[in-house]
């Protein structure tokens, strides 16, 4: 419906940014893991279009992995956009695959909106919907990544993104995919 926004931020509010795409101000509810936008910049979000009772809502991410995390999380029951919108923003898309992987409810339910039972459900859902890299290859990896100079935080992305569409990558599979990618 609409899968991506292009075009110049005309204000910024707290997670939030206006964006006006040809001549249209967009309010777009945004995760910025990198670089935040200022004002005259142009920008390129993927979104998820939430149409409910209360309103519209648009939600903008950096990378389709965000969004597809985002969309996942939002078919577990009674999670709607807007507590996985504070998930994100609580803890990054990272920060839940973390916690996923960890089989950890604490950091999920440390945030806004999100007790200790929704934390364990939402574990329990998302663990088999998630492909996530085994903890030692993920950490090999990211050492790898490291030693040849990314940051942890991209590292950390990189596998994320590298290690989606499939069930198993060793730490040279993982490496060598990222490379490919750069």
């Amino acid at each position: 419906m609409l899968e991506s926004i292009k075009g110049i931020v005309i204000d910024i509010e707290k997670e939030k940014i206006s964006v006006n795409v040809g001549g249209f101000g967009l309010l777009v509810n945004t995760v910025m893991e990198s670089e935040i936008p200022t004002i005259g910049d142009e920008i390129s979000l993927y979104t998820h279009l939430s149409i409910t009772q209360n309103g519209v809502d648009i939600y903008g991410f950096e990378n389709k992995t965000e969004r597809e995390l985002f969309r996942t999380i939002i078919k577990v029951p009674n999670i709607g956009p807007k507590t996985a919108f504070s998930l994100m923003l609580g803890l990054g898309g990272h920060g839940i695959r973390k916690a996923l992987d960890a089989n950890d409810p604490e950091p999920i339910s440390k945030v806004k909106g999100i007790g200790s039972k929704t934390a364990k459900r939402l574990i329990l859902e998302l663990k088999d919907k998630l492909k996530l890299a085994p903890k030692k290859e993920f950490e090999e990896a990211k050492k790898a990544l490291i030693a040849i100079g990314f940051s942890s935080k991209e590292a950390e992305q990189a596998i994320c993104e590298a290690v989606k569409d499939t069930d198993y990558l060793s730490v040279d599979e993982i490496v060598k995919k990222i490379l490919k990618q750069i």
